[in-house]
């Protein structure tokens, strides 16, 4: 037996088709944009796994797709695992496949907490792998196809993956970019966002689009796109403390852009009281799905925006992620260097700069380790590759999926599609198979940048390069200090003044938990840290009934 039942319809709308089902959209290599019907058609009309396989690697945008064939359910996901979808070994209650893992449990009627899943949650903000923090309950990975066997075949194997993309790189790339000029490369960096730009403009069909601006490049690159190509239903906001800096420059860049501007001031009025609001409950529930921390950062302003009715109730939120890291903002900041390493210090790396939050107790960081070593063997597609994009590989499919990615899901829970077109495959191809030198501090990212379109609406600012790589060596540096000190010495405050206004709203849910008697704190300065500790406790609380 075979239960598929999908919930989360609020932004992204599931289309169904018999057993067959699709959430998001997709560009094709011949230009045409799917959507709903049309998109899912394109994958039912696959006869066969590989066909299937060919059209998903071939599909170019958000999208979940879960097709139901003679004795089989293949599951498929973007590069980037923009809509979950989880699943749970056949057995007593059948294969249930959804998109809530509490929906699952509903259906299973009870469940335990993943122990090694929820360690490593406490440390990253995310479940590795295909695991999730419920024992027996599975997740598609970033670019991972699923096949699930359900006939009654008592030696027939019941589930079958691979992973159809990989962002690990060779020396053996034809015409690697390293040969290439800086112009030349400039130039056919352009061109790619000019493509991206277009794919945009048709996806939104006229509607506003909502840009999230920071005081960073990728999202003054956004809004810089869509004026370049005269996209005229434009909106603009940012949010945190009075006096933020960040919101300062994004509205400098709005103002020059001619963009509208609405700036959202957190104040304790705002924030009171929501760790018991129910909305915001849900709102976890669905944002979190067992597998990944819930962001705070933008809920406050999304709830300001609807309430105060200031967007469109069919606009379309445009965030700045990632262009950043597909440039090589992490070569520097992680010590990846250009040269040969054995993949036990691609772990121990790995280990050291995502592993931080809490910090796993001296016996559980062997076995940390270990999940890390089996999930670059899964992601392992590319033999030969450049130990740099090994690293980058997991990263992206790891910590940008399930913690960066994922916290977009914010805008789709108060109602809204939402676009990533940092994300869009031309962009992370260019940027995967570009050489080390280039990739360097963002050393070509940031000359397109600031000399090819902030320079032509007079958006560059004093001082805002990447640092250079002395200061980032010694950030790093007093990282690897700190990994190496006992508990008791690594700091346990933060900064009230951070322009968010995080310690505020993580201290609420400090205070939520100290009112019932758990002591939580912060470890490394790091304001999620409390909020992954407050969510496994919130889950313990919940699974024991109080």
């Amino acid at each position: 037996m075979t239960s598929i039942d999908l919930i989360y319809n609020s932004g992204f709308a599931w289309y169904s088709k018999g057993d067959s089902h699709v959430k998001g959209f997709a560009h094709l290599p011949d230009g045409k944009f799917l959507t709903g019907e049309s998109l899912l058609e394109s994958f039912i009309a696959s006869p066969d796994l590989d066909g299937f396989n060919s059209r998903v690697q071939e599909a170019n945008g958000m999208f979940s797709v879960i097709v139901s064939v003679e004795g089989y359910v293949w599951l498929g996901v973007d590069r980037m695992r923009s809509f979950p979808v989880f699943y749970s070994l056949p057995g007593k209650s059948g294969l249930q496949i959804s998109d809530s893992v509490d929906k699952i449990i509903s259906s299973t009627g009870e469940w335990k907490m993943n122990v090694p899943a929820r360690d490593e949650f406490l440390a990253t903000g995310y479940v590795t792998g295909n695991e999730t923090l419920a024992e027996g309950i599975f997740q598609v990975q970033a670019a991972e196809i699923v096949e699930i066997n359900t006939s009654d075949e008592p030696n027939g194997k019941r589930i079958n993956s691979s992973v159809y993309s990989s962002y690990r790189s060779t020396m053996s790339v034809p015409e690697r970019p390293s040969t290439s000029s800086s112009g030349r490369l400039v130039d056919k960096l352009i061109q790619i966002t000019d493509r991206i730009s277009e794919r945009l403009v048709s996806s939104l069909g006229s509607r506003t689009a909502v840009i999230e601006l920071s005081g960073g490049y990728d999202s003054r690159l956004v809004a810089s796109m869509l004026k370049k190509h005269n996209y005229s239903q434009l909106i603009s906001f940012s949010y945190g403390r009075e006096g933020n800096p960040d919101m300062i420059r994004a509205e400098e860049v709005a103002g020059k852009l001619g963009i509208k501007f609405i700036p959202i001031i957190y104040t304790g009025d705002m924030i009171r009281g929501f760790h018991s609001d129910q909305e915001f409950l849900e709102y976890v529930r669905f944002s979190s799905n067992k597998t990944s921390m819930f962001f705070m950062q933008e809920y406050f302003a999304m709830k300001y925006l609807v309430d105060e009715g200031l967007i469109p109730s069919d606009a379309v939120f445009i965030p700045g992620h990632s262009g950043d890291f597909f440039a090589g903002s992490q070569l520097i900041k992680h010590g990846l260097h250009d040269g040969d390493e054995p993949v036990e210090s691609t772990i121990r790396r790995i280990y050291d700069t995502k592993y931080a939050w809490n910090k796993p107790a001296e016996p559980v960081k062997k076995s940390m380790m270990d999940r890390i070593g089996r999930t670059l063997a899964d992601k392992d597609i590319v033999p030969g590759a450049i130990p740099y994009t090994v690293h980058e590989d997991w990263d992206l499919k790891e910590k940008l999926a399930k913690f960066i990615v994922n916290s977009s899901n914010i805008f789709a829970w108060f109602g809204f599609e939402y676009r990533l077109p940092l994300y869009d495959y031309d962009l992370q191809d260019f940027f995967r198979d570009l050489s080390y030198e280039y990739k360097l501090g963002k050393k070509l990212y940031d000359k397109y940048l600031t000399e090819n379109i902030f320079n032509e609406f007079d958006i560059n600012f004093e001082n805002e390069l990447q640092p250079d790589e002395k200061i980032q060596r010694k950030a790093r540096l007093k990282g690897k200090i700190k990994s190496i000190l006992p508990d008791s010495l690594i700091p346990t405050t933060v900064s009230r003044q951070d322009p968010i206004f995080y310690y505020e709203i993580t201290d609420t849910l400090r205070k939520n938990l100290a009112e019932r008697g758990i002591d939580i704190r912060i470890q490394g300065n790091s304001y999620n840290s409390l909020i992954v500790q407050w969510y496994i406790k919130h889950l313990e609380a919940e699974s024991a009934g109080s």
